[in-house]
């Protein structure tokens, strides 16, 4: 059986490592599913949940904005967050989530909307991470 290897990683480290069955990538226009034998691409990384399926069991990372390189059998994922459910602090996330939502009620120039608006997607990004799993 045909299997991917698959690398996450941000500036700081190298998040996961693995040989893996299957992962889903978030995109803007949404889930990539990679398989075994897929066609080489790049593509952009969302905010959200990146997927893993390796015998039979799923695994979820929380990651931010980013790129996903597949050549081969092999995966690497460059973002810049990538966290797993132990890593994720959800008492902070929430009050980054309610920051990143109280500051885009204000009158922001396009920078900082772009900017808060990503920052909340990462924070809700963590959270659907973080209660999938419970605490």
């Amino acid at each position: 059986m045909s299997q991917i290897n698959l690398k996450v990683v941000t500036p700081e480290r190298l998040v996961f490592e693995d040989i893996v069955d299957m992962v889903t990538v978030p995109a803007p226009d949404g889930p990539l599913g990679i398989l075994p034998h897929h066609i080489s691409l790049m593509s952009k990384v969302s905010p959200g949940e990146l997927q893993i399926k390796k015998g039979g069991k799923e695994n979820f990372l929380a990651v931010g904005e980013g790129i996903v390189q597949v050549a081969g059998s092999e995966v690497i994922v460059m973002t810049d967050l990538a966290k797993t459910h132990e890593e994720i602090d959800e008492a902070a996330v929430e009050e980054a989530k309610k920051r990143a939502q109280e500051a885009l009620t204000q009158i922001l120039s396009d920078e900082e909307y772009a900017t808060t608006l990503a920052a909340l997607d990462k924070s809700l990004a963590q959270l659907k991470v973080k209660r999938r799993r419970g605490p």
